[in-house]
């Protein structure tokens, strides 16, 4: 008897040890649902409340590294037929339309309410993660990143060039009214608002209703409409003015802030925390007004289900609840993340006086910005072009290489690289 008790009782050990064996080999339970993000990219008060959202689901947030590491990794998994340590949800930047082609790696949102997503988040933004024929969607917006310009009220003030921020979005309604706006804080106060022309290149593309490919993938960056922004940025160049060649929101470009050489900024919602940290005895002397020329985009990141996830349905209202009208308040609050869905952009709770801002309001400035956005769609391949347009830019200021030549060079390269 004695035998058979120690018999029973050791099959059942290792039963218990071959389960715990399993577990630390980090096999997933069938309820758990894992997601990889980056510092700052979701709000973790917001995560905490998944788990109290679905009880009945083992939710576990992966913080991985930011930037070029965490695009990487996820690339890298995409190309890897082994799913068994894939997430079943990841965060995804601006970059989404990079993933386009892998739209089969991703859950199609519209099997799990797109269409109610797409009522409830402006058209320009969930069409950035829709495929070409827009039968696709891969991604639910978390977050958009509005222009507006950022200038020192003394300044602009003193200059006689405007005194509010309503006056100044009048004269830089055009063209040529930003021109003569930049031409006249160049005279009267030495100042500058272009820090570089391949930053001023790229934030006037970021304005345009088309951008460097159509909705299948043909190269139209080579188009009259690219041409006429270069132009315009060379024209800033030879008229003096630009600033440098710094790279925005770099070393140096915090110091030309601080040493009151740039005064002005036009850039996104999110360079608020920037000018903040970097610059905190202007504290009361920045303003924002309506970008020049026309309100643009600059960022903005989407949740996004893969394929493989054993809990696709779960998975996806989740990233629906994530990005609900209360969370997305909750995380403009917390993280500064602006919000993506209209209800919240609409909401009187992230309305709020800012003493860096000289008391204004800037998030009326932003949430106007948000609902005038034109919706332009984005080729997967897009970071080839601008890379080929930037670099020749470059060589534009840094060598004075003749711009009509440095077109060509840079159009010769993007064909190149895009197999044209």
């Amino acid at each position: 008897m004695r035998k058979i008790v120690g018999l029973l009782f050791g099959l059942f050990l290792l039963v218990i040890l071959g389960a715990c064996g399993s577990n630390s080999e980090g096999a997933k339970a069938d309820n758990e649902i894992t997601l990889w993000y980056w510092n700052r990219g979701l709000d973790e008060s917001v995560l905490e409340k998944v788990k109290e959202e679905f009880p009945e689901v083992e939710f576990k947030a992966q913080k991985l590294p930011p930037g070029g590491d965490y695009k990487t990794k996820l690339s890298s998994l995409l190309a890897s037929k082994n799913s068994d340590d894939a997430p079943d949800m990841v965060l995804m930047n601006i970059w989404v339309s990079e993933f386009l082609p892998h739209a089969d790696r991703f859950v199609n949102l519209y099997d799990y309410g797109g269409e109610e997503i797409e009522e409830i988040y402006p058209k320009w933004k969930t069409s950035q993660a829709i495929t070409g024929d827009g039968k696709t969607m891969i991604a639910v917006p978390v977050d958009t990143s509005p222009t507006g310009f950022f200038y020192r009220e003394d300044v602009f003030s003193q200059a006689g060039i405007a005194n509010s921020p309503e006056e100044l979005s009048k004269k830089m309604s055009t063209w040529d009214g930003y021109v003569d706006v930049l031409t006249a804080l160049k005279d009267k106060t030495d100042g500058y608002a272009v820090s570089s022309i391949k930053d001023a290149f790229s934030g006037q593309v970021n304005k345009l209703d088309q951008r460097v490919f159509d909705e299948e993938d043909n190269f139209i960056g080579d188009q009259k409409h690219i041409k006429e922004i270069w132009d315009k940025v060379i024209e800033l160049n030879e008229k003096g003015l630009v600033f440098g060649n710094i790279e925005e929101q770099s070393q140096e470009w915090n110091a030309a802030i601080n040493n009151d050489e740039l005064v002005g900024y036009d850039g996104p919602v999110w360079a608020k925390d920037i000018l903040i940290d970097a610059t905190p005895d202007t504290a009361g002397k920045w303003k924002v007004s309506r970008s020049p020329v026309s309100d643009g985009n600059d960022g903005g990141s989407f949740l996004a289900v893969l394929n493989s996830s054993k809990n696709p349905k779960v998975s996806a209202e989740i990233a629906k609840f994530i990005n609900s009208t209360d969370n997305q308040v909750t995380s403009y609050k917390n993280l500064s993340l602006f919000p993506a869905e209209i209800k919240a952009l609409e909401s009187d709770e992230i309305n709020h006086d800012e003493e860096f801002f000289g008391g204004q309001n800037t998030t009326e400035i932003f949430a106007e910005s948000a609902k005038n956005v034109k919706e332009a769609y984005r080729g997967p391949k897009e970071s080839i072009v601008f890379t080929a347009f930037r670099d020749e830019l470059d060589l534009v200021k840094i060598k004075n290489k003749d711009p009509e030549k440095a077109w060509k060079d840079a159009l010769a390269k993007i064909e190149r690289d895009l197999g044209l």
